[in-house]
Order: structure tokens, then C-alpha cells, then sequence
């Protein structure tokens, strides 16, 4: 795979800078795309909507609302859990008439769809009824009149239109008979929208009547077509990720006509029209962008940043430049499209099979072609005796791919190809040292003394044993051993609490794994209760002498009863693309009990669609929506 040393660095930049944007210039004096990287990449931005005042809106398929300002700085809303308490997978996202901001949940637990006020960022969400989508997965969105908007549905075969009326909303539906993904409303008048089987279909609201037309080389791949817009020549544009191919249907003859991607397996995915016209998109497995020329069909690629960004959707900006997500590495970019990107673009990541172009993720490089997972957390608090701790979001990472039971009869998590296994940042615990003493520890920890250098006190966290993975309700938990480490000038450098043995069991707070049936892996969002041991400590100071004072101060050796480890955060699951390294374990006709559930997860979650929607949803039908908040 092709890579270029300048781009590798700003790359590294990247993860060390967070959210300052990164402005990556090429030899030749030409602009490159600038990318704003996430605090958690593992958050998955997907959709993107311009912000009037310069900037863009993106959803987070495992967070919130997020809105990149022209200033460059990142804002998060939070998204109102369900009516399950789960927080759902926000997906695709628009502006309608009226200037709201519309995103998809594209949960199968509970659909939903979302307004963001542009305003403020409130978000309101609005539930179907559980008997109108039956199995429903809502992806895309697209503005109608007067303020409403056009969704798609999957396993229900519909599509929806929804408005708001205050604190509630009208949502109508329409079946389909086919797997709808992306929607748009055409020069027509008419829904159009492309189907995971492969057609694109029409809907006529006035009649529910739908026609399909099917583009020659959709039965390619999978997913066999991507986004739909409508162009400013009249016609109906869409990509066909399968198939690396753009098309376009001209509504008044019904002529379809396709485009080849000039890099091959580059996934065309999203799609978007630029105001002169031109049609823009990305390439999700090549991480390239892509123009084509309505009036010519000349197709011209530009390299991003970096490979294995999986770039998503495409926006044009109200302050004129496109604006892209990129799941793949957790990034908000854009170029200038009067001056893109220069220099050849990326190859793309070799296939999963013929037809099938891989859209893959950065974590999925770190591991073989196996199960490959990435852990981190978002947040939470740990309470060992009476030192309480709140833990700052990406405090703690671990990555690698899964191997063979050992000797304890539990299947071992490998250590990746590249980089390490586990990763802890140092956490800063407020008050330091004299913040601690007992009954006088809260006052003093905020006075000038606690200033000192000497009362500085971090915490961090490292592996004392292999991770073992465990079968838990919806996916998966693990069983480990760490080391917890106290930094401070006075207690040296080997003051340690552990070993701990811990045994972490997640409940995913979305209802499981979930995201749009465009990636090449999933994730969910889970949240950790687990009570834990504690140990006492020990190498504190010269000759170990304050092991005491440190075990008094914080209540060690403490019970499980008196501890507890809270924690909230992201798991992404995928298959390795690395070919370095294959391990002796994990072949495909492996053994491993839990190896052949988690595959079993990833293909139930990838699988091919036949097109057919997996419930039968009403003709028509209308319904009244309370708003969410």
C-alpha cells in the first residue's frame, strides 16, 4: 500500500495534536486537505451537514452530535438516550428547508430519527411506533418541502417522511418492497433512492407507486450501491460501492448510465453536488476524493492525508469548500475544491473477495487476518478504598487480535502486528499527595501547597498478565491483570498497586454491535460496573518506607465490596488486513468457540443483503411522534 513519508508524519502529528487542524502541504506548493482529528477517533463520524455560518455538523455512530466551527475548534451535543435507555448510532445527517439539522439512528433495536437546532445544538429525537418499521434500520436523509424530511429504511423496506410541529412530529411511511439506503428527492418531484439488492427505486408520494432500475453493473458487490443525489443537469446521481463505479438515471427517460473509478476496488461511496455542478465522492477503500464531470464523464482522484481513513460522506460547505468524514482514523476534513489535493492517489485496500472492496479501519491494520478488536474508554470513575478517581475520556486503550485458549481454558487476546497492546495515559489526581489525608486531604488539596512539584501526583495503569476474552450478553467482556502505578517525586519510581485482577463484563448500551451496512466493521458503545480487590502497595520512597503511609492514606488492602471500577466506552470489532504475522490460531476453521461467534457477529453484521426487506411494512400509513429531549 502505498504511502508517502511527509503524509506518514502529519499522520503521527495528528494524534499528538488531537483537535488542532492539520494543514499538510506537498512539494509542489499545492493545497492539501486539512483534518481535524477527534478526541476519540473511535467515535466514527459518518454523516456531515454545512453549518450556515462556515463549518459543518457530523454525527458520531458511537457518540453524539459534533460541529467543526470556522474556527476550527470541535463542539459536542449529546444525543437524548431512547426510549430503551440505550444511545443508539447516529448515521447519516442533513439540513431541510427551514434550516434544521436532520441525522438518522440507524439502531435496529430502536430506529430513530433526530433534529439538532442550529441554534443552540439541542437535539430532539423522534421514535416510530415499534409495530410501523418493523426491524427497521434508518440510514439516510434527505430534506423535502417545507421543513420535512425524506428517510430510508432496510429491513423494512420503507421510506419515511417525517416534519415536526413543536414537541411533536408526523411521520408517514411508505413501502417499498426493496432495502432502501440513501434517499433524495428529484427534479421530478419524486423519491428516489438507492437499494441495497442492487436497483435504484422511485417512489410517487402521491400514489405510493414504485419503480426500480437496475444499473448493469450493480449485482457486483456489496454493498451494491451507496448515496444518491440529485444533479444540477436533471438527472439522479449515486455510486455503486461494489462495483467501483458512479452512475447517473436521467428521470425522464429512465436512461442509466455508468462511470468507472479510475483506482480499482476504491469503494465509491459518498456522494455530493458542488454548486457549479460537478459531482464530488468519496472513495472509502482508497481514501480518495473523487470529481466526475457531468457533461464529459471525465473522472479525476485526490489523495487524502492518509490510507485507511475510510472516507465517508461528502458535503459541499456553505463557505464553499467539501467537507468529508473519515471514520477510519476519527477525522473532520476538507479541501479547497479550486485548488485540491495534488499527487497520485492511494491504492486501495486489497479485497475481501471479487466484488467485494474492503472499507477498513486504522485499528484494523494492527492486527492479521483474524478477529481484530480495539477497546477504549470514554470516561468513568474507579473508587479503591477511599481514593476515588474520575478518569478522563481515552484514559485507557487495548488492542489486539484474538488467539487460542492457554492453559486456563479462556482464549487469549495477541498482541497487535504494530504498536503496543495496552495503552494508559497518566491521570492527574486532583489535590495530589496532601490531597489524600484523611479528613483534612479535601482542604488542604486545595490550598498553595498542593501546588508543589513535590505534591504532584499521576496515576497510571499497565498490563501484568495476558488479557483473556470472555463470552458476555451481546458480545464480549475480558478477564486481566494490572498494575496500578502512583508517580510522584516522593514515592520513586516503583510505587505500585497490584497486581489486580480484574474481570470486566460490558453491557452495550446501544443493544449490541451496530452501524451503517456500508463499514467493514462494527462497534458499540458499552458501559463497565466491576467490583475489584485491591491490594496493599508497595515500593513507595527509599527502602519502601512509606508503603504504610500510602496503604493508610488510601485504605489498602481494600475487599472487592469497597471498590469499584465505572467505566464508559467504544469496542470496535473487525477483520485484520495486515498479512504480517499470520498466527497459528485463528484460521478460518478454527475451533475457538468464541472465534467462530465472533465471526458469526461480523458476517451476520456484513452479510450480503438480497434486496428484500426482512419485515412487510404498510402501504402507507401515518403516524403522530412525541418529540424526545
Amino acid at each position: 500500500m502505498r504511502r508517502r513519508r511527509n503524509r506518514a508524519a502529519a499522520v503521527a502529528l495528528t494524534a499528538v495534536l488531537g483537535t488542532v487542524p492539520l494543514v499538510l502541504p506537498s512539494a509542489a506548493g499545492a493545497a492539501e486537505a486539512t483534518e481535524f482529528g477527534l478526541p476519540i477517533p473511535d467515535v466514527t463520524p459518518t454523516g456531515v451537514a454545512a453549518a450556515s455560518d462556515g463549518g459543518v455538523w457530523f454525527t458520531e455512530a458511537q457518540g453524539d452530535i459534533g460541529k467543526v466551527g470556522a474556527d476550527g475548534k470541535v463542539k459536542h451535543y449529546a444525543v437524548p438516550r431512547n426510549s430503551q435507555k440505550g444511545t443508539g448510532y447516529p448515521d447519516a445527517m442533513a439540513t431541510a428547508s427551514d434550516g434544521a439539522l436532520w441525522f438518522t439512528d440507524s439502531s435496529t433495536t430502536v430506529p430513530r430519527v433526530g433534529r439538532v437546532d442550529p441554534a443552540t445544538g439541542a437535539v430532539s429525537t423522534y421514535e416510530p411506533p415499534a409495530d410501523a418499521l418493523p426491524n427497521a434500520q434508518i440510514t439516510g436523509i434527505a430534506p423535502g418541502a417545507d421543513g420535512a424530511m425524506w428517510v430510508a429504511t432496510g429491513g423494512a423496506g420503507a421510506i419515511l417522511k417525517i416534519t415536526a410541529t413543536g414537541s411533536a412530529g408526523v411521520l408517514t411511511t411508505f413501502a417499498t418492497g426493496l432495502t432502501p439506503y440513501s434517499v433524495t428527492v428529484g427534479p421530478d418531484q419524486a423519491v428516489w433512492f438507492t437499494d441495497q439488492g442492487g436497483q435504484v427505486g422511485r417512489l410517487d408520494p402521491a400514489t405510493g407507486a414504485v419503480t426500480t432500475f437496475a444499473p448493469p453493473s450493480a449485482p457486483g458487490g456489496y454493498p451494491s450501491l451507496g448515496e444518491i443525489v440529485s444533479g444540477k443537469d436533471g438527472k439522479l446521481w449515486f455510486t455503486e460501492p461494489g462495483s467501483g463505479k458512479i452512475g447517473s438515471i436521467d428521470p425522464a427517460s429512465g436512461q442509466v448510465s455508468e462511470y468507472d473509478v479510475p483506482t480499482a476496488n476504491a469503494r465509491p461511496t459518498g456522494l455530493t453536488v458542488r454548486p457549479d455542478g460537478s459531482i464530488w465522492f468519496t472513495e472509502s477503500s482508497s481514501s480518495n476524493l473523487g470529481s466526475l464531470d457531468p457533461s464529459s464523464g471525465q473522472i479525476t482522484e485526490y489523495p487524502l492525508p492518509a490510507t485507511l481513513s475510510a472516507p465517508f460522506r461528502v458535503v459541499s460547505g456553505a463557505d464553499g469548500k467539501l467537507w468529508y468524514t473519515a471514520p477510519g482514523r476519527g477525522r473532520i476534513g476538507f479541501v479547497d475544491p479550486a485548488d485540491p489535493p495534488s499527487g497520485s492517489p492511494h491504492q486501495a485496500t486489497p479485497p475481501n473477495g471479487p466484488g467485494s472492496p474492503t472499507m477498513a479501519a486504522q485499528f484494523q491494520n494492527r492486527c492479521p487476518q483474524t478477529i481484530c478488536l480495539t477497546e477504549v474508554t470514554t470516561g468513568g470513575n474507579t473508587k479503591i478504598g477511599s481514593f476515588a478517581l474520575d478518569l478522563p475520556a481515552g484514559a485507557i486503550r487495548i488492542t489486539g487480535y484474538l488467539g487460542d485458549p492457554d492453559s486456563t481454558g479462556l482464549p487469549v487476546l495477541k498482541p497487535p502486528v504494530s504498536g503496543p497492546q495496552f495503552e494508559g495515559k497518566p491521570i492527574d489526581v486532583p489535590g495530589g499527595l496532601i490531597g489524600q489525608l484523611p479528613l483534612v486531604g479535601p482542604i488542604l488539596g486545595k490550598t498553595p501547597a498542593a501546588m508543589w512539584a513535590v505534591n504532584k501526583l499521576t496515576v497510571t495503569q499497565s498490563l501484568a498478565g495476558p488479557v483473556h476474552v470472555l463470552p458476555a450478553p451481546g458480545g464480549f467482556g475480558a478477564q486481566t491483570t494490572i498494575n496500578i502505578k502512583l508517580n510522584n517525586d516522593l514515592l520513586g519510581p516503583n510505587c505500585v498497586i497490584g497486581p489486580v485482577d480484574a474481570k470486566l463484563a460490558p453491557t452495550f448500551t446501544g443493544g449490541g454491535f451496530g452501524d451503517d451496512p456500508q463499514f467493514g466493521w462494527v462497534g458499540g458503545q458499552m458501559q463497565i460496573n466491576a467490583p475489584i480487590a485491591i491490594p496493599k502497595a508497595r515500593g513507595c520512597g527509599p527502602l519502601n518506607i512509606l508503603d504504610g503511609v500510602i496503604n493508610q492514606m488510601m485504605g489498602l488492602p481494600s475487599p472487592a465490596d469497597k471498590n469499584s471500577m465505572n467505566l464508559t466506552g467504544i469496542l470496535d470489532l473487525g477483520v485484520g488486513i495486515n498479512a504480517a504475522n499470520v498466527p497459528d490460531a485463528l484460521a478460518p476453521n478454527s475451533s475457538n468457540p468464541l472465534a467462530a461467534k465472533l465471526r458469526s457477529m461480523l458476517r451476520a453484521t456484513t452479510a450480503k443483503h438480497s434486496g428484500k426487506p426482512a419485515a412487510k411494512t404498510a402501504a402507507k400509513h401515518t403516524y403522530r411522534i412525541k418529540a424526545r429531549h
